[in-house]
Order: structure tokens, then sequence, then C-alpha cells
């Protein structure tokens, strides 16, 4: 009779009723996104990059808390990556001002094509001569795919580094760090794009067929990138077009603008995606569009766009960085430990002689270059594209099926070093560098 009674009494779901979401999970996610902002505040108060704690923080939450009820899968993580990679590039296209990096376009425009180059050059370099201390063999192929992930700059770690020290930097190099994040992030998710096309793995031939199909898979490559390219533009011009008259014709309040601005990010996003696949280089430009566009109500600009889209850029960032504390196993951590900081002293290097090659020495004296190069902080979007990376492993040449999984496991925390090292070492860098440096603000 007990047994029977026990029977009968409605057992617990593992899902939240009337949903596939498991148990738990919004006081989960609200307790975690409760922590970030905990850290955020702890890290202001030790003069520390945000973005470092929240790494730090995704890693000491242990990740079986989210996978116990269900697990995140491919699926989970490419959609979380992706929105979240929309919202930090639609955010840099409205922090793109193009009315004042007037006479800093082409340096903007060297330091983020240029600059990504050589920095992905050299660390690759780097990578592939350090390659004996990763546990396992690296391919180059995957060496040169998780390099490109560190090509791109980061809007929300340099503004965080400046609060941190407490310091300001003059205006006109202000608004080039701002445009070389916008245009590195573009070249850097081109560049990605590009390579994992022509680093995948091809049918077993002989050398010359081998050549012969390198050759058609990269012509086929820049193809296909140029359709990206294109549709991109044209999305992110049809949308960014229509949008002051748009949000002049809905918009009556402040809190109304956020809605019709994500809106509008979805929709470019969604059209570029459509016309052939440029949903990320339609949301840049049509950001930048937007916040250098011309409304009748004149604090509808540039200020109230980027104002009112920071939250959701924040929340994006700590996504990001939530997302790849969490992915990190601890083993691999240390495993990959001497050959991450190893990277994380060759990056700024290199950072540092890409921009004293590229810029002039007659509009940018040293302490300016000095700056410059401090600057060149790598957080969410290289973390992002991180992820990616791991998924794009199976398909690469030289990479065994049963080696894609632990590998992909060493390199995500090998970035995951090279990242949070930066961090932590550009504040300590950049304190005696900017203490020397005169905190104008010059248009």
């Amino acid at each position: 009779m007990p047994s029977a009674w026990l029977m009968a009494l409605p057992l617990p779901h593992t899902h939240l009723e009337g949903t596939l979401l498991p148990r738990g999970f919004f006081l989960g996610l609200g307790l975690i996104y409760l922590a970030a902002l905990a850290v955020d505040r702890l890290a202001a108060h030790w003069r520390l990059p945000v973005a470092a704690a929240v790494l730090l923080l995704g890693l000491v939450i242990p990740s079986q808390w989210l996978t116990q009820a269900q697990p995140l899968g491919p699926l989970q993580l490419e959609t979380l990556h992706r929105v979240s990679l929309a919202l930090l590039i639609f955010y840099a296209g409205l922090k793109t001002d193009l009315r004042r990096i007037r006479g800093m376009t082409v340096a903007g425009l060297r330091l983020g094509c240029g600059g990504v180059l050589i920095t992905v050059v050299i660390t690759a370099l780097a990578l592939l001569l350090l390659a004996p201390l990763l546990a396992v063999g690296l391919p180059p192929a995957a060496a040169v795919l998780a390099v490109c992930c560190l090509g791109a700059t980061d809007s929300g770690a340099i503004e965080d580094l400046l609060v941190a020290l407490g310091h300001s930097i003059r205006g006109r190099l202000s608004h080039l760090l701002q445009f070389e994040v916008a245009v590195s992030t573009v070249v850097t998710l081109l560049g990605f794009g590009l390579l994992a096309g022509v680093l995948q793995a091809h049918p077993h031939g002989d050398h010359q067929a081998l050549h012969g199909l390198l050759a058609v898979r990269l012509m086929d490559q820049l193809g296909a990138v140029g359709l990206h390219v294109i549709a991109g533009l044209l999305a992110g011009l049809a949308v960014g077009a229509a949008a002051p008259r748009l949000i002049d014709a809905l918009v009556r309040s402040e809190p109304m603008l956020l809605l019709v601005a994500v809106v509008l990010a979805f929709v470019a996003f969604g059209f570029g995606q459509l016309l052939g696949g440029g949903g990320l280089l339609a949301v840049f430009v049509a950001g930048v569009l937007l916040s250098n566009g011309r409304y009748r109500i004149s604090r509808f600009e540039q200020q109230a766009l980027g104002r009112v889209m920071h939250p959701l850029n924040t929340a994006a960032e700590i996504t990001v960085l939530l997302l790849l504390g969490l992915l990190v196993k601890p083993a691999a951590l240390i495993t990959v430990l001497p050959l991450g900081l190893a990277l994380a002293i060759v990056v700024p290097l290199a950072r540092l002689l890409s921009v004293s090659v590229l810029l002039p020495t007659g509009r940018f004296p040293w302490p300016d270059r000095l700056v410059l190069a401090g600057c060149g902080l790598r957080a969410a979007v290289p973390l992002a594209l991180a992820v990616a990376m791991t998924e794009e492993l199976p398909h690469l040449r030289g990479v065994a099926s049963t080696l894609a999984e632990p590998l992909g496991e060493q390199l995500l925390a090998l970035l995951f070093v090279v990242v949070l090292a930066d961090l932590l070492l550009q504040p300590l860098l950049m304190r005696s560098l900017l203490r020397f440096t005169p905190e104008t603000s010059q248009p």
C-alpha cells in the first residue's frame, strides 16, 4: 500500500513545465549573471579589466552545473556565439564616428588590415616553433586557424582598461582605436572564414593534384568571401539608409530607441544571410550608417545609440567570456600554460611591431605609438571565434578524427591563457606608460 501511494505521487520533471529548458535554468542563469556583475564591481575596485575577472569567474564555475540537466551541444554554442558576435559587431559599428576620424582613416585601415596580418603571421610562426610544448601534435592548419582568432582587437577591453587605469588618452588616438577595432573585427571574421574553407581536408591524391586542388579551393573561397562582402554591403546599406526615417517615425523615447536599434540589427543580419551569408558584415555596416545618420530629433544620434546599446553589448561580452571560461577544462589549462604565457608575450610584441611599421613617424611620435600598441587588447570577439574554431577542427587538413576533440580542448585553453595573461599584464605596463603621457582630449 505505501509503495502504491508513493507511485501515485507526481514525480519532478527534469524540464521546466511547458518548455524544453531544464529545471532551475533561469535560477542558475540569473545567479551566474549576478556573480558576473559582482565581479565587475570588484574588478573596478581592484583596477583590473572586467574581461579578465569574468573569464576567471567562468573558469571557477563548475561546468557540470550547466550540463547536468541539459548538455550544451554544438547548436546551442553556435547560437550563443553567433548572437553575441552580431551584437558586438553592431556596437562596434555604432562606435565608429566617421566625422571624428577624418584624417585618421588611412591609419585606421592600415592597423585594421595590415596590423591583423602582421600579428597573425608572427604569432602563427611562434606557435609552430613552440608546438613541441603542446601535449598533442599540432597540425599547421589548426595552428594557423587558432592564431587567426587573435586578429581582432576589442573595444570593450580597451574601455575597461582605461577605466581601470583611471586615465584617458588623447581624442584622436581614442577615435583611431575605435575605428581600428571595427576594421580589425571585420577583417578577422572574413579571414577566419577564408582560412577555414581553404584549410579543409581534401581527398587523398598525388602532390601535383593536391596543389591544383588547393588553387581551386582558394579561388572558390575567395569567391565565397566576395559574395559575403557584397551581400553584407547591400543589406547593411539598405537597412542603414532606411534606419533614420524609421527611427524618426517610430521612436518617441530613448527606451524605444533601444528596441528599434535591436530590431534593425536583427533585420540587417537576417537580410545579409538571405542575400548570401553576409549577416555579420551587414550588421556592422548598418551600425556605422545608424551612428552617422541625420535625425530630426537631435538627441537620437551616435551618442544616444551607443548609450542605449551599451548594456546589450556588455551582456554579449559577458556571455562570450563566461562561455569560454565554462568550456575550458582545467587539465588542458595546466598543460598549455607555458605555451600560452610565451604567446602572451609574442602577441603584444607583434602588435608593437605592426604599429611601428604601419604608422608614419611624423604624425605618430613614439609616446602615441606605445599607447596604441598597449591598447591592442583581445577579449570577446577572439574568444567567440575560438568557439567557432573548435567546431572547424574536425574538418581541417591534417587533423585526424581521434585528435580533433583533445586538440580542440588544448587550443581553446591556449587562447584562454593568451587573452587572460594579456588582460592582466597590459594594465601593469600601461600604468607606467600613461604616467608620462598627457591626458588631453584633443578632437
